[in-house]
């Protein structure tokens, strides 16, 4: 009986004894597994130092020592306003572990990784050519120039302050001899320059030039009914001389919708007003005194063309013009 009582009291100690050892170690490994630190990153961030720290990036909760230290570990610098830095969960735990926080058991939630940007202030680059534009249009006052066009876009300036107040303020620089126009545009901010951008445009004129409406057969002249004047755009202005083409004459087959060239037409022939061996009037005036004489034609004359004429009375061979109403005038 003692046997049996000393027995089962055994069994008892050793079952309790194993439930004690049980619930011990379960409370140790719920310690162990228990978080303390846990870290929140969202996908996107913006602030307002060179310098990054944890703290600045990510929401941190746990104990507050801990979470203390945590949110004053760094992550890099800014080396410039628009830089974007990521910063992935590895480097987190590399820089927990390097700052000493092994054992603080992180839990890391929300996004992979972060993109970190520094705020700042952007004057966009469409905002700066805008200025620089309406800068040239208002002070170089030539009517032939139709507008300006850009060269080439500049980039945005970035620059890492809040400011309140930003004036972009332009000045030309120079003015080559082929038009170009090179501008400068200062970026005030809070009445202190902080950049500075060059801008370049060329200038687009205003032109006349003649298109054949149809067909233009060579030796043709060139009237309003085969020919329209349109105004274009031209990288070069329009010659002082440009005159409307009508009257002239075209030296080749010209196609319709062809644009007309100072090299495909030439002033119309004079028409033929004395032909050879013709009699004509030999005529001189002088202060009101008209003299007369009849003369033969040596060679055909077209209007205005010097030809030579033979005296009839005096058998003389003179040089005369040839006058539009078929007379001839000797020239002396």
């Amino acid at each position: 009986m003692n046997i049996r009582l000393i027995s089962l009291a055994g069994v008892l100690l050793l079952i309790n004894g194993g439930l004690c050892w049980s619930s011990t170690d379960n409370s140790s490994a719920d310690s162990v597994s228990q978080p303390r630190l846990k870290i929140y990153l969202p996908r996107d961030v913006a602030v307002e130092s060179d310098n990054l720290t944890l703290g600045k990036i990510a929401v941190i909760t746990g104990e507050e020592a801990l979470v203390s230290k945590a949110g004053d570990l760094e992550l890099g610098m800014f080396s410039n306003a628009g830089q974007i830095i990521t910063v992935d969960r590895s480097l987190i735990l590399s820089r927990l572990a390097c700052g000493g926080m092994p054992a603080c058991n992180p839990v890391l939630s929300g996004a992979e990784k972060v993109s970190v940007r520094r705020t700042a202030t952007v004057i966009k680059a469409s905002r700066i050519v805008e200025s620089a534009s309406s800068f040239l249009s208002n002070t170089i006052k030539e009517q032939s120039i139709a507008r300006w066009e850009l060269v080439k876009m500049p980039a945005d300036v970035i620059f890492p302050a809040n400011a309140q107040d930003i004036e972009l303020v332009p000045r030309l620089v120079s003015r080559g001899t082929n038009g170009l126009a090179v501008t400068e545009v200062s970026i005030v901010a809070d009445g202190k320059q902080i950049e500075t951008c060059q801008v370049s445009f060329r200038p687009k004129y205003n032109i006349r030039r003649a298109v054949t409406l149809l067909e233009v057969k060579e030796g043709t002249a060139l009237t309003a009914d085969n020919t329209k004047i349109e105004i274009v755009f031209s990288d070069v202005p329009e010659p002082a001389n440009w005159s409307t083409p009508y009257g002239l004459v075209v030296t080749r087959d010209l196609p319709a919708g062809n644009v007309v060239s100072s090299k495909m037409v030439k002033s119309p022939q004079p028409p033929v007003i004395i032909e050879r061996n013709q009699s004509v009037v030999i005529r001189i005036e002088r202060g009101g005194l008209v003299v007369t004489a009849m003369g033969k034609a040596v060679q055909q004359g077209k209007l205005g063309e010097c030809i030579k004429v033979k005296n009839i009375d005096s058998q003389r061979v003179i040089l005369a013009k040839v006058n539009e109403d078929g007379t001839v005038e000797p020239v002396l």
